[in-house]
């Protein structure tokens, strides 16, 4: 393996990193077949040999597409969040693992947004409880709803966007979520 990068996040994957966040795929990466980027979960179509991170004219973002891209920030890190506290709700080990992977997937989409919008701090958003979600099975059925607002959220205003490459990145999240939705969906029936 020699100098892949994700051109969605930016990020090198290498021999030492490969596996991070295995969890939260459906198929794992090995060091010779490399399906997924283990920071942001792009899939290999957007892994480069010595490739660059996506380049976007952040100048030409109107106070529309500025707003979208504030509101995935924040869906990002509400969703980084409850991963995070169903981590350590989630009874089966399994399930906690693949919460904690999730969490560190959606907090890198919620920093590809930032950088995008060129946002310096992170929003604050409600502090939420959700101990009275007492079983994995509704835990993973709330994570598969969440994963499915945001595929919906990524295809709806993607047309709204004018730059093509964060259209590229809107589409590749997308993706993401979309195997999050059934690999979520996967663990309720496991």
């Amino acid at each position: 393996m020699s100098n892949l990068v994700c051109v969605v996040c930016g990020m090198a994957v290498n021999d030492k990193n490969y596996e991070l966040n295995k969890e939260s795929f459906m198929d794992s990466n090995s060091i010779d077949d490399i399906k997924y980027c283990p920071f942001c979960g792009a899939p290999i179509e957007y892994l480069i040999q010595g490739g660059k991170e996506l380049i976007f004219d952040r100048s030409s973002l109107n106070d529309n597409a500025l707003r979208i891209i504030d509101h995935a920030v924040k869906l990002e890190i509400f969703n980084g969040d409850f991963y995070k506290k169903a981590a350590v709700i989630a009874k089966d080990s399994k399930v906690k693992k693949m919460f904690q992977a999730l969490s560190k997937i959606e907090f890198m989409h919620a920093r590809i947004h930032k950088k995008i919008g060129g946002f310096k701090e992170d929003p604050v958003i409600a502090d939420m409880d959700y101990s009275k979600y007492d079983s994995d099975e509704i835990l993973l059925e709330m994570a598969c709803k969440r994963e499915k607002h945001a595929v919906e959220y990524y295809e709806k205003y993607s047309k709204e966007i004018e730059d093509e490459n964060i259209k590229k990145i809107f589409a590749a999240l997308s993706k993401v979520e979309e195997e999050h939705i059934e690999l979520t969906s996967k663990e309720e029936t496991a």
